[in-house]
């Protein structure tokens, strides 16, 4: 046994590493060739052989050369390709059909996550005062009984609107329930550096979205809650569940226990952010490894104490494995508990090893541990790369490993001398302290680059509160709140609480004391390939132990680094960009040039409180490293243009607005008291710095003579109307103007040049799009933004002809994803770009690119 482990214990290591590539790097194809049931052939072929050569002894009597690499490289690689190609060709052939979409069905289903409700609002987002006690509901379940095999034993994310009280009480996770879902295939909005969600659907297995059609039938409770759901629905109940809190920081509470972040307010959110503490969120390695500890110690202590007995078990004859049993088995009972994310699955495949190997006897390298996290949670989950929480929770690991291993200084004294128990707790404090200011400074260092990758921005106060975050949750709050949810006496678990409660008001206190003192957030741009390259390398040779020869290169990189990245050093060449975004049934389009910013339109504001604002344009404008919007306009009232407003208002600064008729006094509460808010009107110009901004509509003349209605600002035809030109270049955004008010724009304006690109009127709809304008207009490029299937089915099929026969080249959002249009210099040719090209097999299944 122990030949046979020194021999292939840093084989076994660099395999695992090999494996994990393998596994990983398919999630990156822009296409899965084959199919499931070959690949698994290849995959059973390449196991057999593989474990043939190990059991018969061929491979180590083959040790030497080409024998060497292809046991453990090229099988490794070549396992973990197979393994996750097999798996993803599986969750593609999972999701709903198309032909599905939008389909009726009759299902049983067993409520499988924690339900997160809110008030019930209208469809305009108002909340309705004669519904009291009816809420919004969202849910994920697993189906267990349908007509239609196929949907058998899978996931599917739901919601409940306008739920009654009565239904309300009994949607607890757990229950069963029958009830008539309408079912859509699993697609979200599809736009550059912003949150992939069709991606996050796919890694999550989520089978189809829709929500409940209780109008059509009655839902029926089935059965009520069981198993380990349930408890995490009893625990959370017993911290205010999800209406009413017992406890001021109740939503931090559910959080940290049981990854539960529904309740927790966009104020408690930002200051996270911004003091670089919003990990605390989530269910961290952190939490897994201390409750384990903890066990471990009680586990060890009852042996001992048990061992002393006369009569004692045979099982606490052996303390140390009693203690790693407990260990473990509280380690696995936390991250069911907890809904084992990613980073908890990866921390307790790292407490197995650690266990096993103890109650073993075995030395084991933490790197090989690290491999086999690794590599285990990959095995469960191919897409976990998809995941920024795995990039985040594992290079935060292997980073400490690289900084610390062999290295970590310990409070030790010469030999011969005697010191105090003062003294010694002294230097035990000074050195914890040391090591956790240089764990904290090397995670800081080593997250860096995906940082700005994942978050577009840094936190400058982030070293100094982790340090004093991070000890505080970990070894008093959080075993306060695991305490309190684990003892059965009542008034003792409230107490203990409490006394988390207590200390988190402390702690966010104090953060915002730091947050007002010192500078927070620092928004930057995503860094190119190549930067991000560089800065891995630098950050990579810094961690590096001190004396290496090369060390010093790190220093080197920086100013190279600095002067690519920092705004102010950037190159200032002339260039025009033009993104119609992909907001759903909805308008959001930014035109950007090297020191200009505007924003038209910025899409719609769901009732459950999600902003195409705050999760699409403000993400997509801090990206490319702008900080403000110099000029806003919302064309009109309508929800799908003007609902976005406040939540992109609240993510980054807005410096004018522009809006027609009556329509500033109502955006006034959305926007910053700094905004300055104007009217658009035409005939009207304006110069920004190498963009033209001409209104062509809404006519105040007309308003006086009694040929409009008066301009409140919210009916379509009050839209405002732009044409933007940069340079040879012409774009004309119309907003949901009708019929009417394009033959009044054709006889208004009769010696109207051709525009280069048109954002289609009314995102395509039939009583829009003439002929006459389309005349009139003559564009090269003409954009729909519209949602995919929606019920309004934009663009219209004779809309879309009519655009067809002048020759206009056509792009639609609904099956694009956002469209760009890029001119780099005075009379050149628009290059275009859709983001559903991006390369990723789960954003198209055809073969040829969407934008040729």
């Amino acid at each position: 046994m122990n030949r046979f482990w020194g021999n292939w214990r840093p084989s076994m290591a660099t395999s695992l590493w090999v494996c994990a590539i393998g596994i990983g790097q398919v999630a990156y194809w822009p296409r899965l060739p084959g199919n499931a049931e070959l690949v698994s052939q290849i995959l059973l072929a390449v196991v057999v052989l593989w474990f043939t050569l190990f059991v018969t002894g061929i491979a180590n009597t083959l040790r030497g050369g080409y024998w060497l690499l292809v046991c453990r490289f090229l099988f490794p690689f070549v396992f973990g390709t197979c393994w996750a190609l097999a798996s993803n060709l599986q969750a593609l052939e999972q999701r709903l059909p198309a032909d599905l979409h939008g389909s009726d069905h009759n299902v049983t289903v067993e409520i499988v996550s924690l339900p997160q409700s809110a008030p019930a609002v209208s469809y305009f987002g108002a909340p309705l005062p004669a519904a009291r006690g009816y809420r919004d509901v969202r849910f994920r379940a697993r189906i267990t009984n349908a007509t239609d095999p196929r949907f058998l034993n899978r996931v599917v994310q739901l919601g409940w609107y306008r739920m009654a009280p009565d239904h309300f009480a009994g949607l607890r996770a757990g229950s069963r329930w029958q009830l008539r879902a309408r079912l859509k295939q699993p697609r979200g909005s599809t736009n550059p550096h912003t949150f992939d969600y069709e991606a996050w659907l796919l890694e999550q297995g989520i089978f189809a979205t829709g929500y409940v059609r209780d109008r059509d039938r009655q839902p029926e409770l089935l059965a009520a809650g069981a198993g380990i759901n349930a408890l995490r629905e009893s625990i959370r109940d017993g911290l205010g569940g999800d209406g009413a809190d017992s406890y001021s920081s109740a939503p931090l509470m559910r959080a940290l226990l049981l990854g539960d972040r529904g309740g927790i307010g966009e104020d408690t959110r930002g200051l996270l952010q911004r003091t670089g503490t919003a990990h605390l969120l989530a269910i961290s390695g952190l939490h897994v490894g201390m409750v384990a500890a903890c066990f471990f110690v009680i586990g060890g202590l009852l042996g001992r104490f048990a061992g002393l007995l006369p009569r004692a078990p045979r099982v606490f004859r052996n303390p140390v494995g009693l203690a790693g049993a407990a260990g473990l088995l509280a380690a696995v009972i936390y991250t069911l508990v907890s809904g084992a994310p990613l980073s908890a699955q990866r921390a307790l495949l790292m407490v197995a090893v650690a266990v096993v190997t103890l109650i073993l006897r075995r030395r084991l390298d933490a790197h090989l541990a690290l491999a086999l996290a690794l590599c285990g949670v990959l095995l469960w989950q191919p897409l976990a790369v998809l995941n920024a929480g795995f990039w985040l929770s594992f290079v935060a690991v292997a980073v400490l490993l690289l900084r610390f291993q062999g290295r970590v200084r310990v409070a030790a004294t010469a030999e011969g001398e005697e010191q105090g128990l003062r003294e010694r707790i002294a230097r035990v404090v000074v050195t914890g302290f040391a090591n956790n200011v240089r764990s904290q400074l090397a995670i800081v260092v080593g997250l860096l680059i995906p940082s700005l990758m994942i978050f577009s921005g840094l936190s400058l106060t982030g070293l100094l509160v982790n340090l004093v975050a991070i000890p505080w949750v970990g070894l008093t709050i959080l075993p306060l709140i695991l305490l309190g949810a684990v003892l059965p006496i009542h008034s003792l678990s409230e107490l203990l609480w409490r006394l988390a409660d207590m200390q988190l008001q402390w702690l966010l206190g104090f953060m915002r004391g730091v947050d007002e003192a010192l500078p927070g957030w620092f928004a930057l741009p995503a860094p190119t390939t190549w930067l991000a390259v560089l800065g891995v390398l630098s950050c990579l040779i810094w961690l590096l132990p001190k004396g290496l020869p090369g060390r010093g290169l790190a220093w080197l990189l920086i100013p190279v680094i600095a002067s690519s990245a920092l705004p102010f050093q950037r190159t200032q060449s002339p260039y025009l960009e033009l993104s119609v975004l992909d907001v759903g049934q909805g308008l959001a389009v930014t035109a950007v040039t090297q020191d200009h910013t505007l924003v038209f339109d910025t899409g719609a504001a769901t009732a459950a409180g999600w902003s195409a604002g705050a999760a699409v344009v403000a993400p997509y404008l801090r990206a490319l490293g702008r900080d403000r919007v110099d000029q806003l306009v919302v064309s009109h009232g309508d929800r799908d243009h003007a609902g976005g407003v406040a939540g992109l208002s609240e993510s980054i600064a807005v410096v004018e607005s522009y809006s027609p008729g009556q329509l500033p006094r109502r955006l006034a509460v959305d926007l910053p008291e700094a905004t300055t808010s104007k009217r658009c009107e035409a005939g009207q110009s304006q110069s920004l710095k190498g963009l033209t901004l001409t209104w062509l509509w809404p006519d105040p003349a007309a308003e006086q003579r009694d040929e409009l209605p008066r301009l409140s600002g919210e009916e379509n035809d009050h839209s405002c109307v732009a044409l933007l030109e940069w340079a040879d270049a012409r774009i004309l955004l119309t907003g949901d103007i009708s019929s009417r008010v394009e033959q009044r724009l054709a006889r208004q304006y009769p010696d109207f040049a051709p525009v280069d690109v048109l954002v289609a009127p009314h995102h395509g709809s039939r009583t829009s799009s003439s002929d006459a304008f389309i005349r009139w207009a003559q564009p090269a490029n003409v954009v729909f933004s519209s949602g995919y299937r929606h019920r309004f089915r934009h663009p219209h099929p004779i809309v879309v002809e009519r655009y067809s026969q002048f020759g206009s080249a056509l792009f639609s959002t609904a099956d694009m994803g956002a469209v760009q249009f890029r001119w780099d210099a005075v009379g050149s040719s628009a290059d275009v770009t859709c983001a559903r090209d991006a390369y990723r097999f789960w954003l198209s299944e055809k073969n040829h690119r969407l934008c040729d």
